[in-house]
């Protein structure tokens, strides 16, 4: 039976690399989570712009453009906060991929190793096989052929 020198070694680059891909999932989540933030703000301040641009053009009051205004400054200064989160997230997103990356190759490099060793030790087996199968083979044919002289040995007294 096939057994891996390092077998633990690589259920443990395994776990590792699992580790790493969780990191990674959660920070990319997290950065998606920003991205629709500033989606969602940028929805809000079409909208509003939208409603500003309607009383505009029926000649309506001040008070909602100075509301828009104050609402689009403090909006636009949510986003700037949420771009500057989304930097940060982008730099730890890119150092967790890397880690992910040097991890899965650990984790490959002893991969390869467990099957070249199961290659290896399989034609070891089947040299072992081969080798049994002539030895049998030789036996039965020297079985074979004594008991053939046997008899022609037989026949002859």
């Amino acid at each position: 039976m096939f057994h891996f020198r390092l077998q633990s070694v690589l259920e443990v680059r395994e776990r590792m690399a699992r580790l790493k891909q969780k990191d990674f999932a959660e920070v990319l989540a997290r950065h998606q989570t920003l991205e629709a933030e500033v989606e969602n703000h940028e929805a809000h301040l079409a909208k509003a712009g939208r409603y500003v641009d309607g009383i505009r053009r029926s000649g309506g009051a001040v008070f909602p453009l100075t509301l828009f205004s104050n609402f689009q400054r403090r909006v636009r200064g949510e986003m700037a906060l949420i771009q500057e989160q989304m930097r940060e997230q982008a730099q730890e997103l890119e150092a967790k991929r890397r880690a992910l990356v040097e991890a899965k190759r650990n984790q490959r490099s002893l991969e390869i190793l467990r099957d070249k060793a199961r290659m290896r030790y399989e034609r070891t087996l089947s040299r072992q096989e081969r080798a049994t199968m002539d030895e049998v083979a030789s036996n039965y044919h020297l079985l074979r052929q004594r008991a053939g002289d046997a008899n022609v040995t037989n026949q002859r007294m």
